[in-house]
C-alpha cells in the first residue's frame, strides 16, 4: 500500500469511527462518556495521522545517506 492510499484509509476508519458513535446514540447502545471519549481521541489520532502522512507526501523529507 503506498503512503497516499495509506493516509485515505486511515482518514476512512477515522470517519467511520465517528459514524459509529452516531450509530450508537441512535440505537440507544448504552456507553459511558469515558468510553465515547477514548472513541472520539481514536478518531483524531487516525484523523492526525492521516494529515501527517498526506504532508510527507506533499513535502518529503532529505534523501537518507548512503548506507
Amino acid at each position: 500500500m503506498d503512503h497516499d492510499a495509506l493516509a485515505r484509509q486511515l482518514a476512512a476508519v477515522a470517519g467511520q469511527l465517528r459514524l459509529l458513535v452516531l450509530a450508537m446514540d441512535d440505537l440507544g447502545v448504552s456507553t459511558d462518556s469515558y468510553g465515547r471519549q477514548h472513541l472520539h481521541l481514536l478518531a483524531d489520532c487516525l484523523d492526525d495521522t492521516a494529515r501527517q502522512v498526506g504532508a510527507l507526501l506533499r513535502h518529503p523529507g532529505p534523501p537518507s545517506p548512503p548506507a
